[in-house]
């Protein structure tokens, strides 16, 4: 369940792109956890707008390595992700566009991550 706090810890800075709140906790479902990756289902909270299914490989120690996560998460809060107001929420056409490449990947996807040592 650990993994889930960090879940929620990111989410927590994104806002819906139906009503601009950004997520809570409780917008987060975990739907399944196996030994290498989670899924998760966000839903927003406020307007109920499906953001989809998340499926995760979560490696804990490269994780907070690369997002200076402290050990305990209610002490340390702050989130090195720049988040600027202007930024514009992502678009159906970005949802597509990101579906048509990972469509293409094939079934050995996994060969184009980096090797982690």
């Amino acid at each position: 369940m650990e993994y889930l706090n960090y879940i929620n810890e990111f989410f927590s800075h994104v806002k819906c792109a139906n009503c601009h709140e950004f997520f809570k906790d409780d917008s987060i479902e975990l739907v399944r956890q196996e030994s290498n990756n989670i899924v998760v289902r966000i839903t927003c909270a406020k307007c109920g707008k499906n953001l989809g299914l998340a499926i995760l490989g979560i490696d804990r120690a490269e994780y907070k390595k690369s997002l200076n996560f402290a050990e305990d998460t209610t002490k340390n809060t702050d989130m090195p992700i720049s988040l600027n107001a202007d930024d514009s929420p992502i678009t159906y056409d970005d949802v597509m566009e990101a579906h048509q490449f990972f469509s293409k990947l094939g079934d050995d996807w996994a060969k184009h991550l980096p090797d982690i040592e």
